[in-house]
């Protein structure tokens, strides 16, 4: 069963209630990991990094995470350029805090790169996603609050932005 059969999600809404709260991300390959996303059911999506951005794609879902500077990012999905999903951007000086900021609604994310681990808390405080990375940052598990508009995505560039910039944390020395 390929990765659209199993997941035919149109919307990252779609894809969200499919889900039901939580996926495992695993990187693949050494120098431009491609990041695997597997939900319940197995494999769902692909995160594949380019030089100044990422490409995810889960099932007929297209999205494409750009990043902007340092810690700005935006993510738009479909083919049109103006379709933006949502954009992150530092919260203070650190690549550790952003504020992301989807629809109507703004997000907090706020990072460990050292325990490897990030929570994402509502507008109200309330922590509504968390991923949590293994020892080598190979691996992560990340759960999310199903019916909270936009997690998801949230969670995904979060996972993103994790995985990078940890391995900076630890290139840099």
């Amino acid at each position: 069963m390929t990765t659209s059969t199993r997941y035919p999600a149109q919307t990252w809404e779609e894809l969200q209630t499919r889900l039901a709260g939580s996926f495992t991300a695993r990187l693949r390959g050494l120098l431009a990991p491609e990041i695997s996303l597997s939900g319940p059911e197995g494999e769902f999506g692909k995160v594949r990094r380019g030089h100044s951005g990422a490409k995810v794609t889960a099932g007929s879902l297209n999205a494409v995470i750009e990043q902007i500077g340092n810690a700005r990012y935006r993510m738009l999905t479909g083919d049109r350029r103006d379709d933006v999903t949502l954009v992150a951007e530092p919260a203070g000086r650190s690549v550790d805090l952003l504020e992301v900021g989807i629809g109507e609604r703004t997000y907090q994310a706020r990072t460990s790169f050292l325990w490897n681990r990030a929570a994402i808390l509502s507008p109200e405080g309330k922590e509504v996603a968390r991923l949590k990375g293994n020892l080598t940052g190979r691996r992560y598990e990340v759960a999310f609050d199903p019916e909270m508009v936009g997690t998801l995505p949230v969670a995904v560039l979060i996972l993103y932005h994790t995985i990078i910039n940890r391995s900076r944390v630890f290139r840099a020395g």
